[in-house]
């Protein structure tokens, strides 16, 4: 199949993966009284904008996708109440709201991997219902980092514990995406990866999980020490895991490779 035949359904599972994986983190986040609740807006409001991205594209996504598309609607307007709940002082309230919106996304996450295209190969594995979340796992967690980072250059007094819990989700996020990885070696989907396209699989596995991996052991170290040196790691790290996720949807909505 043509890559370029699967771009709409890409781009709209790595937009929600953003979304979703941001507001697990903020679900994480708020266990901690230390975060600042202008960062939980503004993280709210960078999930909202994917989401509403991911939103726009659903009408150009295959027939397959119907449910993910209708679901990512919902999610959507989840997330918009997600930020309203920010703007109120209870935060039980926000924390449930919070739940509830991860809770959705993941079901739509799971619905997203069903959803392939016409064409694709029929070979299907479990492991693609782990995929997805893993991916938002990855995505949500540096991307509230890096939020993070910016956040303590404005009070540089906070706590270094939210950065520390946002770095750690991203550290334990990689290491489940490379024993997914190892996973999907033993069954052959490496393999055929490397058949659909070497280049696109050596960007996921090198420059998406191995790469990143240290940068965010390190910014989970420096948060302690140095929160700008933090903020610049994760900028990288930002940029490695969009493009191994992208790299990483379009093998798996190609070829059926969930890595």
């Amino acid at each position: 199949m043509n890559p370029l035949v699967t771009l709409p359904l890409v781009l709209f599972v790595v937009l929600l993966e953003l979304a979703i994986g941001g507001v697990i983190a903020m679900v994480l986040l708020e266990r901690s009284t230390d975060t600042p609740l202008g960062f939980l807006r503004l993280a709210a409001v960078v999930d909202i904008a994917a989401a509403a991205f991911a939103a726009l594209i659903a009408s150009a996504l295959p027939p397959e996708a119907e449910i993910a598309a209708r679901l990512s609607y919902a999610v959507a307007a989840l997330l918009a109440l997600t930020f309203v709940a920010t703007l109120a002082p209870w935060r039980r309230v926000r924390q449930a709201v919070e739940g509830v919106t991860a809770l959705a996304g993941i079901a739509l996450l799971v619905a997203a991997s069903t959803a392939r295209p016409g064409g694709a190969p029929s070979q299907y594995d479990v492991l693609a219902l782990a995929a997805l979340p893993l991916g938002a796992l990855a995505l949500g967690g540096v991307d509230a980092a890096m939020l993070l980072g910016h956040w303590y250059l404005v009070t540089p007094k906070l706590s270094p514990r939210p950065l520390q819990t946002a770095a750690l989700m991203f550290v334990a996020a990689l290491l489940l995406q490379a024993v997914l990885l190892v996973l999907a070696y033993s069954r052959g989907f490496v393999a055929i990866a490397w058949d659909t396209n070497a280049a696109a699989t050596a960007l996921r596995i090198f420059v998406g999980i191995a790469a990143p991996l240290p940068i965010a052991f390190a910014a989970w170290w420096t948060a302690r020490l140095n929160t700008q040196s933090s903020t610049g790691l994760l900028y990288v790290a930002l940029g490695m895991v969009l493009a191994g996720e992208i790299m990483a949807r379009m093998l798996f909505y190609v070829a059926g490779v969930p890595i």
